[in-house]
């Protein structure tokens, strides 16, 4: 099995999660922006190399999705486990998008009273490497979403979907039942209303990425 991790200034968090997970590879993938983050990193980084064996290092501008998504995707296969706990947002992002994709868990590290554990990231986007809904902004689930998550309480009535995209009813269900499915929104009624409520993983997926 192998574990992909993003790093950033804390080796911790790499190494807790290989400690438990005990992975036959640890791919490690960094990057930094300026000399004085680059110290920091490469320390991380030397640090994580001391902690673990078999440790596959893999530079990224850790400010460029593509550049992200891309070498991420040269080491992942099917029997990876993806942590997301370091790095810059841009690198997590990459990192979770492209596992959620090929359907492999995704998990961070949290620590608690000084004992780390490792919570798993209920995101869902395929099953049997079949994508439930695009990932881009065209597709009637990411337009969705994105302006659920413009909303500061993060929910939104069907009836103002149904405005604002004009959309029919039946497409916007789709659209719906695709998002609930991947588990980035759930539904709830109120009398006859029909209100849809961002997930805290949906927020994954918030901001200038969609």
């Amino acid at each position: 099995m192998r574990l992909l991790s993003t790093l950033g200034w804390t080796a911790r968090v790499v190494v807790e999660a290989a400690k438990i997970i005990e992975p036959d590879e640890n791919i490690v993938f960094y990057g930094y922006v300026d000399e004085i983050e680059e110290i920091r990193v490469k320390n991380a980084l030397e640090e994580v190399k001391n902690s673990l064996g078999n440790v596959k290092e893999v530079r990224v501008d850790p400010m460029n999705f593509q550049d992200c998504l891309s070498k991420i995707s040269n080491y992942m296969d099917d029997e990876s486990v993806a942590n997301i706990t370091g790095g810059t947002k841009i690198m997590a992002f990459s990192l979770a998008l492209r596992a959620a994709l090929m359907d492999i868990p995704i998990i961070y590290v949290v620590t608690r009273n000084g004992k780390s554990f490792i919570k798993r990231v209920p995101v869902k986007l395929s099953a049997s490497r079949r994508n439930f809904f695009r990932i881009n902004g065209e597709s009637t689930a990411m337009q969705i979403l994105r302006l659920i998550l413009e909303k500061p309480d993060g929910r939104i009535k069907m009836k103002e979907l149904q405005i604002r995209l004009g959309k029919k009813y039946s497409t916007l269900s789709d659209a719906k039942r695709k998002l609930i499915l991947a588990n980035l929104v759930k539904e709830k009624k109120i009398g006859r209303e029909k209100i849809l409520i961002a997930n805290d993983v949906a927020y994954l997926f918030g901001g200038d990425l969609l």
